[in-house]
């Protein structure tokens, strides 16, 4: 992974690590190789934004997958994606945002790559969108603090673990929101959702409100698109689905009041990484791609 995000930072895409058969899942498409690149070259050859990947925010694995998160830094001096589809152009601002990737890999190769990217932080530091962020969000962090693991002699605590994240989403399909149904201790913050982290009332609030704005909400986790699990770290990618058919609260940057039903339906890549301790969840990043979300509704930022 980090040989791959190093040829990225140097451009140097002869090393980027990427099977020829590479699919790549990002925003709603899915990309082969060519389109991939394309992308890249389009998008970053002309700017000076780079990852930061020594060291990652986060990164852990299990057999061929691994799981990352990176800081994107720099001044937003190249082409940028509108919301419409063209391109803006430069606005030179600097930008702080996380880039996610989760990947499978063979032989070295990766194989299939799952990207998410805090777009709205992005397009709210260029002013393509309003309220800009004063000072860099908090985050959830792999370090010494939070390592991989506290019990190192335990190798079944991934497997408890992502049989605990299963349960948990049993629990969010049927609607039920406990802190005892979804794993999550009393003190769990919850990351991605909001500029600030949510406590784990503020997170089963945030549910309960997604689950009146879709009654047929679900998250597929039978099975999930994929799991995976290092010591007190699990992480997920899976399709969240509903109709939309009650008030939509979304952050005030796309909507200053909640959005009536539209009747438009939803069945986009969710993503979870969580850190997990004696059972429950004490801190977790939910990565969702609210551009896709508002775009699969019809609805205008």
């Amino acid at each position: 992974m980090q040989v791959s995000d190093d040829a990225f930072v140097a451009r140097d895409l002869a090393r980027f690590n990427h099977h020829a058969d590479v699919k790549v899942y990002q925003s709603g498409t899915i990309r082969n190789l060519t389109e991939h690149l394309t992308d890249i070259q389009l998008v970053y050859s002309s700017t000076d934004i780079a990852l930061h990947n020594h060291d990652y925010k986060i990164i852990f694995g299990e057999g061929d997958w691994t799981v990352a998160i990176e800081s994107v830094t720099g001044p937003q001096n190249g082409p940028l994606t509108s919301l419409s589809g063209g391109y803006l152009p430069p606005s030179n601002k600097p930008v702080n945002y996380d880039l996610m990737t989760i990947a499978r890999w063979n032989n070295g190769w990766m194989m299939e790559e799952y990207l998410w990217s805090d777009n709205p932080l992005l397009y709210r530091q260029v002013g393509v969108l309003p309220d800009p962020p004063a000072e860099p969000l908090a985050d959830l962090e792999l370090n010494l603090a939070t390592p991989l693991s506290t019990d190192p002699g335990n190798t079944n605590s991934s497997a408890v673990n992502k049989a605990a994240v299963s349960q948990a989403d049993d629990a969010l399909n049927n609607g039920n929101f406990t802190l005892t149904s979804l794993n999550l201790s009393p003190d769990a913050l919850i990351y991605g959702l909001t500029d600030s982290p949510l406590s784990a009332q503020g997170y089963i609030k945030w549910l309960q409100d997604l689950k009146i704005a879709f009654p047929d909400l679900r998250l597929e986790n039978k099975p999930y698109r994929q799991i995976v699990g290092q010591g007190d770290w699990t992480a997920t990618a899976a399709f969240l689905s509903g109709t939309h058919q009650g008030p939509l609260v979304l952050p005030a940057y796309l909507a200053d009041k909640p959005v009536q039903a539209t009747g438009q339906s939803i069945d986009q890549l969710h993503y979870t990484i969580a850190r997990w301790q004696k059972g429950q969840i004490v801190g977790m990043r939910v990565n969702l791609d609210l551009f896709e979300l508002i775009g699969a509704l019809g609805i205008s930022p």
